[in-house]
């Protein structure tokens, strides 16, 4: 079970949203300190406060697949519960009750919380034009092939690769180090597929939230 916690920001709800640094504990505001610009703070912010209010309550039937949250007064004291993290090799958080398993993305005016029952990513990529090499020196020869069929519609090719693959980057907490070229995805089945070995790596799911955005989750294989 997977669920996504969607904070749409705009300027003039930041100032709000920042008042709510109050509720973090001494150690999350000096993790927010460190983001030199305010649009950073304000969705580093919004994904930490999404996470300690709904992490363990997110199995709620009042929780939709998709939850768009607009207004920071949603945030308040009594829902903020203590979920201790601590981080792995790679700097990806985890639940340290290994309960709750989840990521954050952010782009633009949203952040996505994904919470699940399993180890996941989440990626989201506001559509907007790329350079043309990119895929070719960074993709799969199929990823490429998948992009070049589009016609008209590479651009937006491109960024659905390019989401589920830091999607999937993200699940494994490696980063890009790992390889966009490694791997490949399979839209008729919506897995992750090792290019070499043929091994499924995970399982995908998109997420329709704006028709000017890209997001999807990778979840490991059951």
């Amino acid at each position: 079970m997977t669920k996504l916690f969607v904070f749409k920001n705009n300027s003039d709800i930041e100032d709000i949203l920042l008042d709510k640094v109050s509720l973090l504990s001494c150690a999350e505001k000096e993790r927010l300190d460190k983001y030199k610009y305010k649009r950073d703070r304000v969705m580093s912010l919004a994904g930490r406060l999404m996470l300690f209010s709904f992490a363990k309550r997110y199995r709620n039937e009042e929780f939709k697949r998709i939850n768009l949250i607009e207004d920071p007064e949603i945030f308040k004291k009594e829902n903020i519960k203590e979920f201790p993290l601590f981080y792995g090799e790679y700097g990806k958080a985890y639940d340290r009750e290994g309960k709750v398993f989840f990521n954050i993305s952010h782009s633009k005016e949203y952040c996505v919380l994904a919470l699940s029952d399993t180890e996941i990513g989440v990626d989201i990529q506001e559509i907007k034009e790329i350079r043309a090499d990119i895929a070719k020196r960074f993709f799969e020869k199929r990823d490429n092939d998948y992009i070049e069929a589009a016609g008209a519609d590479k651009t937006l090719r491109f960024i659905e690769v390019w989401c589920i693959k830091e999607s999937y980057a993200k699940l494994t907490g490696k980063g890009i180090s790992e390889g966009f070229s490694k791997f490949y995805e399979n839209f008729e089945k919506m897995e992750i597929v090792d290019a070499s070995t043929n091994e499924v790596k995970a399982e995908l799911e998109k997420y329709e939230i704006d028709p000017l955005y890209c997001c999807y989750c990778a979840r490991k294989t059951r």
